[in-house]
């Protein structure tokens, strides 16, 4: 595969799910990609930058403002601590 394709393979490893999940998956339209058959193969067409955005979406990461808002809130709460301990 070249640089801007993501083999089934690849994306097996990072989803957890079957060859068959994907390739159904992208047929019904609720994966990126593209499915063509021929005779009774069917060639896989993943792009990339489609699959990570489409991971992305679902990313549980936490934003670097719900961090800083965090850090903020957790700091203040020390502050306070501090000034009813002294």
């Amino acid at each position: 595969m070249d640089e801007n394709n993501i083999s089934v393979e690849e994306v097996m490893k990072i989803t957890h799910k079957s060859r068959e999940f994907i390739i159904n998956a992208i047929q019904q339209g609720c994966f990126p990609g593209s499915v063509a058959i021929s005779g009774t193969r069917r060639n896989v067409h993943i792009p990339r930058k489609a699959f990570e955005d489409y991971m992305n979406k679902f990313s549980k990461s936490p934003s670097e403002e719900l961090i800083i808002a965090l850090l903020n809130s957790l700091n203040e709460k020390s502050a306070l601590k501090k000034g009813h301990t002294t």
